[in-house]
């Protein structure tokens, strides 16, 4: 896990998939993993995961995938009236503990999957970060805040996928590379090991 801690004492976290994928273990409810998911998985924004009705999951044109309509995206002005309209890319197993999750609460078709406040969100990942970091014997888990779970999907995709950064901007909703360019991390020795051992020089 690499940290960087800003001018005002707040981090940045970036982590590796394995280290992400403690978090929603750690959710409390399946709602709360849901949330988390969306944002790390999905690369959804706290305000977005709010947003997201059963309404809004649509399965893809191959018949096997899915993707999630993501209405009131944010721009990269910070603006939401007026933001951008996209898709991104569902995990089939994220859509399946959706699936349960709304039939079991008998959820319509427009009613919020996380019908909670922004705050609400934040404790809930802090919540499975400070449950992660007891058990992994991990103390930099309590830094992961929910702007580092979309932090940890864009820089998974670009620097772990080799995703082209075109398809990433696309989903996560950015305009433009500068607007991306400080969610990556620099490559670890082994990602450039593994890059350099496929390239004909």
């Amino acid at each position: 896990m690499r940290t960087k801690r800003n001018k005002d004492g707040s981090f940045n976290v970036w982590l590796t998939r394995e280290e992400y994928r403690e978090l929603p273990r750690h959710a409390a409810t399946t709602q709360r993993e849901i949330a988390i998911r969306l944002m790390g998985d999905c690369g959804l924004r706290v305000r977005e995961v709010l947003d997201i009705e059963p309404r809004h999951i649509a399965r893809m044109t191959d018949g096997r995938h899915y993707e999630l309509e993501v209405v009131a995206g944010k721009d990269t002005t910070g603006e939401y009236e007026g933001g951008k309209h996209r898709e991104t890319w569902l995990p089939v197993d994220l859509e399946a503990t959706i699936h349960r999750y709304v039939t079991e609460h008998d959820l319509a078709d427009d009613e919020p999957l996380v019908d909670k406040s922004k705050r609400t969100l934040q404790y809930w990942v802090e919540d499975a970060a400070d449950a992660a970091a007891d058990e992994m014997v991990d103390d930099d888990y309590r830094r992961v805040s929910t702007h580092d779970l979309r932090r940890c999907w864009a820089n998974y995709l670009l620097v772990e996928e080799n995703v082209s950064p075109r398809i990433v901007m696309a989903l996560g909703g950015w305009s433009s590379y500068d607007a991306i360019e400080p969610y990556l991390a620099a490559p670890t020795e082994q990602n450039i090991i593994e890059s350099m051992e496929k390239t004909v020089l």
